[in-house]
């Protein structure tokens, strides 16, 4: 063999020496780690008790998380662990869950924390900082509040043995679309009402329905969406259930869906179904006075009529209804210190200098239960279900 075919040849082994090498490193990952070999933190909960934090996390089996997102479902139920540790700090209650943790617990995939009326009452909504502060926290979790025991909250079924992904607690979008009661907040939205001055926190209350459902005849407990604490100017906390909320939900620009009943003497006429509210609100001056010009524009379906009534009319008395749920919650904020439609946000963007004179640089609540002058409310309703609208 001459030398030039020599060298060739021990390139040629050189390079397939090397692709060899190669080959194994790439297809080896050192730091890698398999899944089923992690304890996957899905929701953390924290309360407040003689001085300790209380902390509640739930895992959820990650086997079966792939299978039940894409529509398949598993044999059995799928199960759901919840571990309890104390502290005098909420890092050092977690801390305490791996003195029994019996694999390595990861918590960047937390999509939901709830704090009990407790913990809020003790501490407030400062906790949200407290827990933000943890680099592994994401800020588009969900954020609750309960006065439900934690433990029964975490615990709770999904509908057909689908994983707890799949429900408010960590997915309350689905929900919020169909019924536009209560909208909820993630921590990024909460963090930027919460640094504002000119309008008040917010964190929905989740609760458990025990009469709605029944699997195979037995209870089946839901979760649900109860009402909303608000935080006062004064620091205070106020909780307002679902039913003093109604109306909340035609100031809010996200609302998609949700029922309005046209009833009158104790007839229902009509069960509406609006949203999509468009809203003005505009500040004016008057004897030294601020008031307010508020203008609400709805669209939505009519699916059920039952009594005859001009459409004009129904209307006429749908806008009502509208109006006077709008004043109750106003009244019902106000009562409480608390300005629950951010009238005083308007003011601040349209006069910064009249707002912090009369709020003390957001420190005061200014608003009264005159504050609003004028309130017109209009509805339209393009589509009446598979029938033509027999009277106009």
């Amino acid at each position: 063999m001459n030398a030039h075919a020599c060298c060739k040849a021990v390139r040629l082994t050189a390079t397939v020496l090397a692709l060899c090498i190669g080959m194994t490193v790439l297809t080896s990952c050192w730091s890698a780690s398999d899944v089923q070999n992690k304890s996957y933190v899905k929701a953390l909960g924290i309360d407040y008790e003689d001085g300790e934090y209380i902390v509640y996390a739930q895992f959820l089996d990650f086997t079966s998380i792939a299978k039940s997102e894409s529509g398949g479902r598993r044999e059995g139920k799928p199960t759901t662990w919840v571990g309890q540790g104390k502290g005098k700090t909420i890092n050092m209650a977690t801390d305490q869950l791996y003195n029994t943790s019996q694999i390595y617990v990861t918590w960047g995939h937390i999509s939901a924390l709830v704090f009990t009326e407790r913990a809020l009452k003790a501490k407030g909504f400062e906790m949200i900082e407290m827990v933000n502060r943890f680099p592994e926290i994401r800020y588009n979790t969900w954020i609750y509040s309960t006065q439900s025991d934690l433990l029964d909250i975490l615990s709770a079924e999904a509908f057909f043995n689908m994983t707890s992904l799949m429900s408010i607690l960590h997915e309350p979008t689905p929900n919020y679309k169909q019924n536009s009661t209560l909208p909820p907040i993630e921590m990024f939205k909460f963090i930027a009402r919460f640094n504002e001055p000119d309008q008040p926190s917010y964190m929905p209350s989740i609760s458990l329905n025990k009469q709605q459902w029944r699997m195979s005849k037995k209870p089946a407990p839901q979760l649900m969406l109860n009402g909303a604490y608000f935080e006062s100017f004064d620091g205070s906390r106020t909780f307002i259930s679902k039913k003093k909320l109604e109306g909340y939900q035609w100031m809010q620009k996200d609302t998609n869906r949700a029922p309005l009943i046209v009833e009158k003497d104790g007839i229902v006429y009509a069960n509406l179904s609006i949203g999509r509210p468009s809203v003005d609100i505009t500040p004016t001056l008057k004897d030294g006075e601020v008031r307010f010009h508020i203008s609400v524009k709805l669209v939505g379906s009519m699916y059920e009529y039952n009594e005859p009534i001009a459409y004009q009319e129904m209307i006429a008395m749908a806008e009502k209804v509208v109006a006077k749920q709008i004043e109750s919650v106003y009244l019902q904020g106000v009562r409480n210190g608390i300005d629950l439609f951010r009238l005083g946000r308007t003011l601040r963007l349209n006069n910064p200098a009249l707002w912090k004179e009369l709020t003390d640089n957001g420190n005061r609540l200014f608003v009264t239960p005159e504050s609003i002058e004028q309130l017109t409310v209009h509805i339209d309703i393009p589509y009446n279900g598979k029938y033509k609208r027999i009277t106009d």
